[in-house]
């Protein structure tokens, strides 16, 4: 074989030592295992644990927003204030949300996948929050004296699920010793939805087949509709939640 001539099969890493080109030979097999230990390597770095204080400020704020919606059906008169302080966490939870992204730019104990694992599941936790808020403001275009059934049906389905994310976000810090905790809470999230989809599913064959009785019903009717959806699509965003919840507790945490 010519001397300089790239032996078959071989792999080729180039990297930069004083200004010139120092070239490696590995094979196949073990440039792969390389750029694996280099990828690694971040596990045995300390990891900042700044972002399971913001995760639990952040399910913190989401069981405020559905205890908030459970509190409509005892004060619907009140719908003005609570939409106001709704509003406020879902800024709040905006901010925090930028907050742990801000943090994953510098963060280099871990790998793109972790990170993108933290971001998603900060987006989907906000998206509770904003859920909330929004079926609020619909209702607050409703002409009603009293809140809406529907309302009234899935609001404790919510809190409970809001009550279980935090239970469960709780467990991140300890995996080791928390891990059935973390568990048991997403799966009863998973059967909260369940029940969820019961309701969403009763409601809209009622809204959808029930006769009108004036004009003015049908426009107040998909307003209903819409606000069915929209709890709805709050509790599929807690079940996201928790097979999130999952793929941390099967990575070990975070």
């Amino acid at each position: 074989m010519k001397e300089g001539k790239m032996p078959s099969g071989f792999a080729t890493i180039k990297r930069r030592v004083e200004g010139d080109t120092a070239v490696q030979r590995f094979p196949p097999i073990t440039a792969i295992l390389f750029n694996s230990v280099v990828l690694k390597m971040s596990m045995f770095l300390p990891r900042d644990k700044k972002f399971f204080d913001l995760f639990e400020v952040l399910a913190d704020k989401a069981v405020e927003a559905a205890d908030l919606l459970v509190d409509l059906g005892t004060n619907y008169s009140d719908l003005p204030q609570i939409s106001e302080q709704l509003r406020m966490l879902e800024e709040d939870a905006d901010l925090i949300v930028h907050q742990i992204i801000q943090g994953l730019y510098y963060d280099h104990t871990r790998v793109t996948e972790e990170k993108g694992d933290i971001r998603y599941f900060a987006h989907n936790l906000d998206n509770v929050i904003d859920g909330v808020e929004k079926a609020v403001v619909r209702l607050s275009f409703a002409q009603r004296q009293k809140v809406p059934e529907q309302v009234i049906e899935f609001s404790p389905i919510i809190k409970e699920a809001s009550e279980e994310i935090r239970t469960a976000v709780h467990c991140l810090r300890d995996m080791k010793c928390e891990e059935s905790t973390l568990e048991a809470c997403c799966i009863r999230i998973n059967e909260l939805e369940n029940e969820a989809d019961k309701v969403n599913r009763k409601w809209l064959r009622i809204l959808m087949t029930t006769p009108t009785e004036e004009p003015n019903e049908l426009l107040d009717r998909l307003l209903l509709k819409e606000i069915v959806e929209i709890l709805e699509d709050t509790m599929d965003q807690c079940e996201d939640v928790a097979n999130i919840l999952e793929t941390f507790r099967l990575k070990g945490g975070i």
